[in-house]
């Protein structure tokens, strides 16, 4: 009995593997492909003048570019797509959805849900370390969204090594982030602002880092049912 009980847990395991391989393949095969990259991508981080560090074995991304006073480093990761909501008709207007004489009404109450629950926003986190030639450093911790800046907070950095090799957990259990820069008084929130984009962190690098992080995500993917794929079919 032992020894059936053993036998059909083998078989169970080995067809449940085989599904997950056949699965994993055709998936793999499909985003394969379908994936091609924006051909200008590369040539609009060339055209801003930065270095690109990108390691297909992680999911981190480095920009790199130095300027007379300063050099700066952005980091970012691969992400996701945002998910699409689906905006449902009530049962009530379900009956007039295909009558032409309400399609203005229908289509104004989808619009103002929409921006109502602000559906599919797409938004990137991001890291900006500027180091003087003394060896200073501030860290700015940004995010975009619609190709949009928003700085979250500003820190100064006393040991650059450590800082970068130190998790965003770490950084936030041990440091001071600094204060929340919408809370700041005005002209001085401005001012944060105006001193980053003075490094060219505005609304075209912006669309630079939105669209290879989706780039970056949909590679790493693929990796993924790569290295899946192998190791199922061993």
């Amino acid at each position: 009995m032992l020894r059936l009980v053993s036998f059909y847990r083998f078989t169970n395991i080995s067809m449940a593997k085989g599904a997950l391989l056949k699965t994993v393949s055709k998936e793999y095969k499909y985003e394969y492909h379908q994936y091609e990259q924006e051909p200008t991508l590369m040539k609009q981080i060339k055209h801003l003048g930065f270095q690109l560090i990108d390691d297909p074995k992680t999911n981190k991304v480095t920009l790199k570019k130095e300027f007379s006073s300063a050099k700066i480093s952005i980091e970012f990761r691969g992400t996701p797509p945002p998910v699409e909501g689906k905006i449902k008709i009530p049962k009530e207007d379900q009956s007039i959805t295909q009558n032409p004489k309400y399609q203005d009404k229908i289509q104004t109450k989808i619009q103002e849900r929409k921006e109502e629950f602000d559906l599919g926003t797409f938004s990137v986190d991001y890291t900006v370390l500027i180091e003087t030639e003394k060896g200073e450093a501030i860290a700015f911790e940004c995010n975009t969204s619609n190709q949009t800046t928003f700085i979250n907070y500003v820190q100064p950095v006393y040991d650059i090594q450590e800082y970068k090799t130190r998790s965003k957990y770490h950084k936030f259990i041990t440091d001071y982030s600094g204060p929340e820069i919408n809370k700041l008084d005005e002209q001085l929130k401005q001012s944060f602002y105006n001193y980053l984009e003075s490094f060219g962190i505005n609304q075209s690098f912006n669309a630079l880092i939105e669209a290879y992080s989706l780039d970056k995500e949909q590679r790493s993917y693929m990796e993924f049912l790569k290295t899946m794929e192998k190791f199922l079919s061993i």
